[in-house]
């Protein structure tokens, strides 16, 4: 007779962390007429940023109606415009956005990326990949005008022919937030403390 695994909340959530699915643009097009390739090994090298023609107050007001909210510590890039944001996905994911300023014309960069949740212990060595079509989502849902740049080739995108899949995989371990394990490191520097006292006296 065949036995029923029987699996606990506890265990059922660790083991049914989601992955984050997600496209990249691959082969791309130029206004001037070129066909470009991104490989996968040049995905992290934030080649792309979707460049718009707003007010940064405009851009963060539609940022935070859809979630966004103001990140206290980052790694800053230079010509970013004050601190990020971040919108917590399905978990333990978020999506971390920045502004850059161009410097031309009054544009302004949005180069976003999905990590870990900096609420989580594995942040801090945590996979990331950045991403596009997310973004695009949003700012199609708000009718906000924007083209794709490429850094590399300094041109803007015409079209996109076909894409990367990307799969980001959950954390092996549970997701562990910082104040549990701060609340925990606290409780046992307390018993060693009371340890000590009671073998002094």
């Amino acid at each position: 007779m065949a036995h029923k695994v029987i699996i606990s909340p506890n265990e059922q959530s660790c083991r049914l962390l989601p992955e984050f699915l997600t496209k990249y643009p691959k082969r791309i097009s130029f206004v001037k007429g070129l066909v470009g390739l991104i490989r996968h090994e040049e995905i992290e090298l934030d080649q792309l940023s979707i460049m718009v023609k707003l007010k940064k107050d405009e851009i963060i007001r539609t940022l935070i109606s859809e979630g966004f909210s103001r990140v206290k510590f980052e790694n800053r890039k230079t010509a970013q415009i004050g601190n990020g944001f971040a919108k917590k996905l399905m978990r333990p994911w978020e999506m971390h956005v920045r502004l850059l300023d161009m410097h031309q014309h009054g544009l302004i960069a949005i180069q976003a990326e999905v990590e870990i949740s900096r609420k989580y212990i594995q942040h801090i060595r945590s996979v990331r990949v950045p991403v596009i079509y997310e973004i695009e989502s949003i700012l199609n849902k708000h009718k906000i005008e924007y083209q794709i740049w490429n850094e590399k080739v300094r041109d803007y995108i015409s079209n996109i022919i076909d894409n990367h899949h990307i799969q980001l995989r959950a954390p092996t371990l549970p997701a562990i937030p910082w104040k549990l394990m701060a609340s925990v490191c606290v409780a046992i520097a307390l018993v060693d403390a009371l340890k000590f006292t009671y073998i002094l006296h």
